[in-house]
């Protein structure tokens, strides 16, 4: 602490004040306000507001690059590896503390380092003819086992999700490998060759995007010949849309993303399923429309033959009736029922004369009765008189008997036995 008092008194400030300070002194220097810078292209990225954000390189510095809108359509095409003049005003980004180069202008100046040196490789793997559409392999439209070569990282992420989505039973052998930096590109050619021994249907070979140097490994002889040797159809999701690289060239399929990949890959399984789930529908409407119309027509059958049926019936009773009755009028027996019932009128009429003819007799036998009784011996038994017999012979006359004669006296209950004991005459 008393070294720093006995020194120079020193300038203290915040880091934003520095940031300030160094943006007014960059700002102050004339020389900065309009430069052209030399490089090559790295990294170009477009943004959906319009401002573009890029790299300039060589091969020991890099310069971050931005384009305003306003500016950048006025800018001719470019690319990755291009070699460019950038022309512009060097300012400081506060907030990140870096320096940068707003872009004003571009003017392409050929090929830079990097892609002089892919040029060259494509040419001479072209005179061998890896690039030809006639060596290019088809894979399974219906795989079931892929083997994937990549990172760890969103972009595997990306593939597996959409595939276990998209087509769940479809197998993935994560084969892990480097996919940037110095000697990456041996181990990729590796892992490619490992895949390549796999049981699979095809080799997935895919990085998440990246800036032009992090994808050159893609642009190298190892991987484009490990790619050629593969025993399996391969396919490539490399960079951005736009991006191109060598391998993408020897590939068998080329995708734009990851994601793309897997719902190709899945597509076949998925369009099947589509089209098998709409054959069904289909075939469930036909089957409904055969069966309504079936029932329509059979509900029509049923009421037609109904109305016959009921037609027929009622003719064939009328007939029936019409034949009964021309029966019954030929038969004996309608005879014989004519017969039964004038019998049946004779008999109620006879049964009227024998009623009458019974009862006038009756009444007749009533008074005969009546008169019989009165003569019948034995009504004046029951007021209290005897017939007295001699002999069995009734007696009427005293004069009949003698005094010691046995006789009977008959009662209405019974008899007596007596002896005479004495006769009396009435003169």
């Amino acid at each position: 602490m008393k070294l720093f008092e006995e020194q120079r008194p020193m300038l203290q400030l915040t880091v934003s004040q520095f940031s300030e300070r160094l943006r007014r002194w960059l700002e102050r220097r004339p020389e900065l306000q309009r430069i052209a810078i030399i490089g090559e292209i790295s990294g170009w990225k477009p943004q959906p507001s319009g401002n573009i954000f890029f790299n300039l390189k060589d091969d020991r510095a890099v310069l971050r690059c931005f384009v305003f809108w306003s500016d950048a359509k006025r800018l001719p095409a470019v690319r990755d590896g291009v070699a460019v003049v950038a022309i512009g005003t060097i300012g400081v980004w506060e907030k990140t503390s870096e320096y940068q180069l707003r872009v004003i202008e571009i003017a392409p100046r050929g090929i830079g380092a990097i892609a002089a040196k892919v040029e060259a490789l494509r040419k001479r793997l072209a005179a061998e003819g890896l690039f030809e559409p006639t060596r290019k392999r088809e894979f399974a439209r219906f795989p079931r086992r892929v083997a994937l070569v990549s990172a760890r990282g969103k972009g595997a992420d990306d593939f597996e999700s959409t595939l276990r989505e998209k087509s769940p039973h479809v197998a993935v052998a994560f084969i892990e490998t480097r996919v940037q930096g110095d000697g990456a590109e041996i181990e990729i050619a590796e892992a490619i060759d490992r895949a390549s021994r796999e049981d699979v249907d095809a080799i997935i070979v895919l990085r998440g995007g990246g800036s032009y140097e992090d994808r050159y490994p893609f642009n190298t002889e190892a991987v484009v010949r490990a790619i050629v040797r593969s025993r399996h159809p391969v396919v490539t999701a490399i960079g951005h849309t736009g991006d191109r690289h060598l391998a993408d060239e020897v590939a068998d399929a080329v995708f734009k993303t990851p994601t793309a990949a897997a719902e190709h890959i899945a597509g076949s399984w998925v369009e099947v399923a589509a089209r098998i789930a709409h054959q069904k529908q289909l075939l469930r409407r036909a089957i409904e429309g055969v069966v309504v119309g079936r029932a329509r027509d059979l509900g029509a059958y049923d009421r037609a033959l109904m109305v016959a049926a009921e037609r027929l019936v009622s003719r064939a009773g009328l007939r029936v009736l019409e034949l009964q009755n021309r029966l019954e009028r030929q038969n004996p027996r309608h005879r014989l029922s004519l017969r039964d019932k004038r019998l049946t009128i004779a008999r109620g009429r006879l049964e009227g004369l024998r009623e009458r003819f019974f009862s006038t007799r009756a009444n007749s036998v009533a008074l005969a009765k009546g008169r019989l009784l009165s003569l019948n011996p034995e009504g004046p038994l029951e007021r209290g008189y005897a017939i007295v017999t001699l002999a069995g012979r009734a007696l009427c006359d005293a004069r009949d008997v003698s005094a010691g004669d046995e006789i009977e006296a008959q009662l209405h209950r019974g008899s007596i036995a007596a002896r005479v004991e004495r006769v009396r005459h009435d003169e």
